[in-house]
C-alpha cells in the first residue's frame, strides 16, 4: 500500500513539474504567446492560434477568434474580419476621397490586409491602386487567405490593383509617381520595430508631399489611445511643419470604447462642413461625420503642443515607450 501510494505522490510530482515547465514554455520561455500577442491586445475569452510566423521584420500570429480571423503583427492587432475593420476602413479611406480633387490613383501604405483597397475600389473614376506593404507574409494573407480574401472581397487580386513588397519609406524614395489619395495605415513606431519612426517623420512627410497631385489628400492612421494625446499632437505638428493644412479626426466606437485617431494633410483648406461621402457608407452617417471632426478635450490639441518627429530623433518611440511605463508600471522588454 505505502509503495503505491509512493508511486502516486511520484506520479503527480512528475506531472505538475511537466505542467509548470509547460505554462513557462507557453507564457515566459521560447513559446510564450506574449512574443506574437500582447497581453492588452489578447482577445477576450478562447481563441486559437492558426499559425506563428517569425519573418526578418515582425512576429506575425494568426487567431482564430469566435469564428473570426485576426491578423498580429509585433504583438498588436494589425487587421481582422471583424466589423470594428469595417468601421476603421470607411474612416480611413472615404474621408479622404471625399476631400481630394480626384480620385484617380490612389497609394496605400501598409496595405497588406487588404480592407482598405476593398473600400477605395467602390470608387469608379480609379483608374490604378497601388498597395504597399514590408512583409510579404501580409500581403500573401491578403491575397489567398480564404477568409480574409472573401472579407476583402479578392481586392488585392483586382486588375486595378498593383502591390508592392517594401519598405514604404523605401519604396516613396525611389518612385517618381505620384497620387491622388495617398493613406498611410502602419502602427506606432516601438521597441521591436522603431525604424517605423521614419514613417511618420518631417523628412517622409515632405516626400510625400513631392508625390501628391494638386488638390490630392493624405490620411495618417494614428494612435487609438487617449491615454497619450502627445502622439497624435506630435504627428499633427510634424504635419504642418512638412507644409500641410492639417485637420485632425477621430472615430468613436461606443461598444469597445475605442477611439482611434487619424490626421487629413492637404495642401489648400478643407472646409468640413461642406465634405459628403461620394460613395454609399454604412457607418459614416453625416450626422457622425460631423462629430468626427469635433475633438473631444483628450485628444484637442489647441494649444499646438506636440515636438517634431524627425529621422534623427525618437519623439513617437519614447512618447509610446512611456505611455507602456504609465499603463503597466513596469518597462517592456523588447527582443
Amino acid at each position: 500500500m505505502n509503495q503505491l501510494l509512493w508511486m502516486a505522490v511520484g506520479a503527480g510530482a512528475v506531472l505538475s513539474i511537466e505542467g509548470l515547465y509547460w505554462l513557462y514554455w507557453r507564457y515566459v520561455g521560447s513559446g510564450s504567446v506574449r512574443d506574437y500577442i500582447n497581453e492588452d491586445q489578447e482577445p477576450e475569452g478562447d481563441y486559437r492560434i492558426l499559425r506563428k510566423i517569425k519573418t526578418p521584420n515582425q512576429r506575425i500570429a494568426l487567431v482564430e477568434y469566435r469564428g473570426q480571423m485576426w491578423i498580429y503583427g509585433n504583438g498588436d492587432v494589425m487587421f481582422s474580419t471583424t466589423e470594428d475593420e469595417n468601421m476603421y476602413a470607411e474612416a480611413m479611406v472615404h474621408i479622404p476621397m471625399a476631400a481630394a480633387g480626384k480620385r484617380n490613383k490612389v497609394l496605400i501604405i501598409g496595405g497588406g490586409g487588404g480592407v482598405t483597397t476593398r473600400e477605395a475600389l467602390r470608387y469608379s473614376e480609379v483608374e490604378e491602386i497601388t498597395a504597399v506593404d514590408v512583409d510579404d507574409v501580409m500581403l500573401e494573407f491578403g491575397k489567398h487567405l480564404e477568409a480574409l480574401v472573401r472579407f476583402n472581397r479578392g481586392s488585392l487580386n483586382h486588375p486595378k490593383v498593383r502591390t508592392v513588397i517594401e519598405d514604404g519609406r523605401t519604396f516613396i524614395e525611389n518612385t517618381p509617381m505620384k497620387w491622388d489619395v495617398i493613406v498611410i495605415d502602419v502602427p506606432e513606431p516601438t521597441g521591436r520595430y522603431p525604424r517605423l519612426s521614419r514613417l511618420f517623420s518631417v523628412e517622409f512627410y515632405r516626400l510625400l508631399k513631392e508625390r501628391l497631385e494638386p488638390e490630392g489628400a493624405i490620411n495618417i492612421a494614428c494612435s487609438t489611445s487617449f491615454w497619450m494625446p502627445e502622439y497624435f499632437w506630435s504627428i499633427q505638428e510634424t504635419l504642418k511643419k512638412a507644409g500641410f493644412q492639417v485637420l485632425p479626426f477621430h472615430h468613436f466606437v461606443p461598444e469597445d470604447g475605442e477611439d482611434w485617431a487619424f490626421c487629413l494633410a492637404t495642401t489648400s483648406p478643407v472646409d468640413t462642413d461642406g465634405l459628403r461621402m461620394l460613395v454609399s457608407t454604412e457607418y459614416l452617417t453625416p450626422e457622425r461625420l460631423k462629430d468626427m471632426f469635433y475633438m473631444p478635450f483628450y485628444f484637442a490639441n489647441g494649444q499646438n503642443q506636440g515636438d517634431i518627429q524627425t529621422d534623427d530623433n525618437t519623439v513617437l518611440l519614447d512618447i509610446v515607450s512611456e505611455a507602456d511605463y504609465e499603463q503597466d508600471g513596469n518597462r517592456k522588454e523588447y527582443n
